[in-house]
C-alpha cells in the first residue's frame, strides 16, 4: 500500500450545511487536509477597501458552526451593491483557506443560491456559490418604494 502525500493544494474548507434563520445564517463547515482545533471564519469585501469581518467558528462534532449576523453584513456596507468573499482561518500555518461548495456535485456553475435570499437594514442578503466553486456573499440596497 502506498501513502500520499497531501499537497498544499488539498488544504481545503467547504460548506457542508446552510441553514437561514431569521436575522442570520448558520454554516456548519468542515477543513480537509488541514486539523485544527478551532478556526475563524473571515469575511473581506471585494471592492479592495480592505474591509474585513472576524468570526468565530464553534467547534461542532469534527467541524465547525459558525452564525452570520445579517444586519452586520448589510450595516456594512457603504455601497449599493456590495460582496463578501468568505476563508476559514483554522490558526494554521498558511493563509486563511477560501471557503468552497459544491451543492449538487457539479462544478463551474454560475450563481448557484445556497438558502434564498434574507433582509436586513435594507439591503437583501443572498448567499452563493462562485463560477469557481467558491462561497461568497452578495449584499445589495433594496429600493424604496
Amino acid at each position: 500500500m502506498v501513502k500520499l502525500a497531501r499537497t498544499s493544494s488539498e488544504r481545503t474548507a467547504k460548506v457542508d450545511e446552510v441553514r437561514p434563520r431569521l436575522g442570520r445564517i448558520v454554516l456548519r463547515l468542515s477543513l480537509v487536509g488541514v486539523v485544527a482545533d478551532q478556526a475563524t471564519l473571515v469575511l473581506r469585501a471585494r471592492d479592495g477597501g480592505r474591509a474585513e469581518m472576524w468570526l468565530p467558528a464553534e467547534s461542532c462534532g469534527g467541524r465547525f458552526q459558525v452564525r452570520l449576523p445579517l444586519d452586520a453584513l448589510a450595516t456594512a456596507c457603504t455601497a449599493r451593491e456590495w460582496v463578501w468573499d468568505l476563508y476559514l482561518d483554522a490558526g494554521t500555518e498558511g493563509a486563511p483557506l477560501r471557503l468552497g461548495r459544491h451543492p449538487d456535485g457539479v462544478n463551474g456553475e454560475r450563481n448557484v443560491f445556497l438558502c434564498p435570499a434574507q433582509h436586513a437594514a435594507g439591503m437583501r442578503v443572498q448567499l452563493y456559490c462562485t463560477v469557481s466553486d467558491n462561497v461568497s456573499i452578495a449584499c445589495v440596497r433594496e429600493e424604496k418604494r
